[in-house]
């Protein structure tokens, strides 16, 4: 696919890996949706238990990518409400012209031993990260299906293999991982395309402000980045962490590779060696 002048929304675009794949996209001549909560956030349905992106993020963003690399829009979008998705692909629609690639990035965690696990946090990990790629994808297919498109779903290594404490994350991406292969079976006659992307250990906000403070205690003497590279260090072959960038050129790489469909690509260092 030739990237230049296609239609792009990225889910979870106002910081981290999804604002790193919006500025990619832009930078390579596309028009660029980013999509975050925005001051949706503030909202009760949407409060968490570490920080998620605000309305300042989101506009930042979109000015970032507006003066150093292309057109972007921002819209604010609740993955897990159906008329919010619908709003984002409609305003990408209408924008634009088109729809021609949709890369679903949101998502959420929450640690917790599985006999303790509250039912609230794991239907919240689900709508989020599953149900999230569900509606967005069903909303953006008829538009897809114009031009032969491309869905591109951020799961995780995690969704490979399960870790302990992490069950429902883990569940969630395995669910996007199934999800991607279906939708590249079923969508392969009307010209779409579906891929997944597995990032590893990526020092976004969710690492950040949540998984570093609950899983590196043996590093605690260290700063929190000090003690996820310690971590990374000892735990992933390559040894050292990811970039968000370097998941957005795995991005592009599968936007303009049009006899790749159906792969879930990993991008951690190894970490998945030994899983399919």
């Amino acid at each position: 696919m030739e990237i230049r002048g296609k239609t792009v929304i990225v889910t979870g675009a106002a910081r981290g890996i999804g604002r790193a794949i919006a500025e990619a996209f832009a930078g390579a001549g596309a028009n660029v949706v980013a999509a975050d909560l925005g001051l949706l956030a503030a909202e009760p349905r949407a409060d968490w238990h570490y920080s998620l992106s605000a309305e300042t993020d989101l506009a930042r963003t979109a000015r970032d990518i507006d003066q150093r690399a292309g057109a972007c829009l921002a819209v604010e979008v609740d993955v897990t409400d159906r008329a919010s998705c619908q709003h984002l692909v409609d305003a990408a629609v209408e924008a634009y012209g088109g729809l021609d690639i949709l890369v679903n990035n949101a998502g959420v965690i929450k640690l917790g031993y599985l006999a303790d696990f509250k039912e609230r946090d794991w239907d919240r990990i689900f709508a989020v990260n599953a149900k999230g790629v569900f509606l967005m994808s069903q909303l953006a297919i008829p538009h897809l299906e114009r031009n032969g498109g491309l869905i591109i779903n951020i799961a995780s290594n995690a969704g490979k293999r399960g870790s302990p404490y992490n069950s429902a994350y883990c569940a969630s991406k395995a669910a996007v991982i199934g999800l991607t292969q279906s939708l590249a079976a079923e969508l392969a006659e009307h010209g779409i395309r579906a891929n997944a992307i597995c990032p590893g250990n990526v020092f976004t906000s969710m690492q950040f402000d949540y998984l570093v403070k609950h899983r590196l205690q043996q590093y605690e003497s260290q700063s929190l980045e000090a003690a996820f590279d310690a971590f990374v260090e000892a735990t992933a072959p390559l040894g050292r962490r990811q970039e968000p960038a370097e998941i957005a050129e795995a991005a592009l790489y599968l936007a303009r590779a049009d006899s790749v469909t159906g792969v879930s690509l990993s991008v951690d260092g190894g970490n998945g060696i030994g899983v399919s």
